[in-house]
This record gives structure tokens, sequence and C-alpha cells, in this order.
């Protein structure tokens, strides 16, 4: 099997880069969906699916997703974040799409994560397991991205009683 790679550095040490790019990159990717295995893995009965992580960056990046799951309760459902989008559920509906949208980006995630040794993906059933079982420290967590990172623990804890048809149907995501 070929070598995956995390493709090639910029050319250029000067690039600006805006402010998606700051935020989208691999590495808070990587994290976050580290972070959410983990929680799953904590709550769950069975190791989370390699499908689920693919919906942790769309919602976790986008504005408006990521507010509502940052404000509900960890305690509470995945249900109770679904039905925070009732007035506005084109938000909910637009998962699927950038699901699909953010796939590179998922995908070279998992790879930095895996590489790094936080998660591992079996092979023989595509289960992500978690190799690094303690949380990070909070000095390694910057205090504007801490609310981001409880968030994909949220996502970990809401998503696993359920199974991947449930989720699919609850969150309007197809895999």
């Amino acid at each position: 099997m070929p070598e995956m790679t995390l493709g090639p550095l910029p050319a250029r040490p000067d690039i600006v880069l805006n402010e998606a790019q700051l935020v989208q990159n691999t590495a808070l990717g990587a994290v976050l969906i580290w972070l959410f295995v983990r929680a799953y893995n904590s709550t769950a009965t069975r190791p989370c699916p390699l499908p689920l992580c693919f919906t942790v960056l769309p919602i976790l990046f986008h504005h408006v997703t990521r507010k509502e799951a940052e404000s509900t309760s960890p305690n509470s459902s995945l249900s109770k974040f679904a039905e925070k989008f009732e007035p506005n559920r084109d938000q909910l509906l637009a998962v699927h799409d950038r699901m699909l949208v953010m796939r590179p980006l998922t995908l070279r995630s998992l790879q930095l994560a895996s590489v790094r040794g936080l998660i591992a993906v079996a092979i023989e059933d595509a289960a992500v397991l978690t190799l690094r079982s303690q949380a990070l420290p909070d000095r390694q967590k910057p205090e504007r991205l801490r609310a981001m990172l409880r968030a994909g623990e949220k996502l970990g804890i809401w998503y696993a009683p359920h199974s991947i048809p449930n989720i699919s149907g609850i969150l309007r995501v197809f895999f």
C-alpha cells in the first residue's frame, strides 16, 4: 500500500492566510476529531465508526452550527442539538453539503491524527480507536479555541448512544 502524505508545503513562507484558512486547518481538525473519538469511545459500548468522523469538521468549522454545539449542554442529546435548528432548518441541512466539501480536509486531519499517534483506524471494520486517552492540559488549549474543543467532545458524547442510520436521520446526512 503506498504511503499517504499530507501534501506539499507552501512554496513561499510569506503567504498570508485568511481567517478561514487559519481556523479550518488540518492540525486543528486532527485535534477535534481526536477529541470527538475519545469522547465517543469513552461513552459508547463500541468503537467509533469512521464515517461519523466526517461530520465533525462540517459542524465545528461552521459558525452557526458550532455556536449551537457550544451552547448545548453535554448532558443533552443529539436530538436536542438538532432541535435548535427547527426555526432555520437550512443550517442543519447544509451539514451534508459541507461534509462533502470538507472531505479532503477531514481525510488530511484523520491522517495527521493517525501519524501523530492520537488515533488509529482498524482495517477490518473501519473503527476509529483512541491511542492517546489523556486529556490535553489547559495550557495546550488556546483560550479562544476552548469552547470549540469542548464542542468536539460533546459531539462524541451525543453520538455515542446512536447507530449510524439514526445519526444520519437526525442530522440529515448521508454516508
